[in-house]
């Protein structure tokens, strides 16, 4: 296969000559602008936390967390995103802003927010009967930007523990500090996660030289 670029992930100095077939090669390969590349991936049973402490971030700009089936050992607890700066050794507890709707199946819809809190709120009162599995994408952006704040936005489902119904949530949050973020952490309100399976991916970006 021929590029236009001097390197196969030289996206922007193509003239708009890539056929389809050479788009769903290179994104194949890895080498197309949105790729993801897998960081790291854990399946973790009866943890008080899921810590990622190597994100490669000077790779990304972007990042994505999938959670995969996650289970609490406590019933209607929220779930969590916390931000490390020291690589792990500890995780920011305080100064988060957030904001995220919930829909619920049976109508109802909730907006909750913080303009200052001890974590970003990826859910809020979540099950953990038998199948209230709790399921979560989101994007992390700057973590490795000591000039910028650290942003996330998400999606996810799970049951809303006092009606049994099954909940649609989206939103996001800020770490409003600038520096740079080497650790990520996925937690409950409280007790332990007892089972999920979490990914972290990052976004491949085209590099312009």
């Amino acid at each position: 296969m021929s590029y236009i670029g001097t390197q196969p992930n030289d996206v922007k100095k193509n003239t708009g000559l890539y056929t389809p077939s050479e788009i769903l090669q290179l994104t194949k390969d890895g080498s197309w602008g949105g790729s993801l590349e897998l960081i790291q991936s854990q399946t973790v049973s009866d943890v008080a936390t899921c810590n990622f402490t190597n994100i490669q971030g000077a790779n990304y700009d972007v990042h994505l967390l999938q959670i995969e089936n996650m289970f609490g050992a406590t019933d209607n607890e929220a779930t969590y995103l916390r931000f490390s700066n020291d690589s792990g050794s500890s995780f920011e507890s305080s100064g988060y802003q957030y904001a995220f709707q919930n829909g619920r199946v049976d109508g109802i819809f909730e907006t909750h927010a913080s303009t200052s809190t001890s974590a970003i709120n990826l859910t809020n009162n979540a099950g953990n009967g038998t199948n209230e599995s709790t399921n979560i994408y989101c994007y992390i952006y700057n973590a490795n930007n000591s000039s910028k704040y650290t942003f996330s936005t998400h999606q996810g489902t799970f049951f809303y523990q006092s009606a049994t119904a099954m909940v649609m949530a989206f939103g996001g949050g800020v770490y409003p500090t600038a520096e740079t973020i080497n650790g990520f952490q996925i937690l409950k309100d409280s007790g332990n996660i007892t089972s999920a399976k979490i990914s972290l991916f990052g976004v491949k970006q085209i590099w312009v030289t």
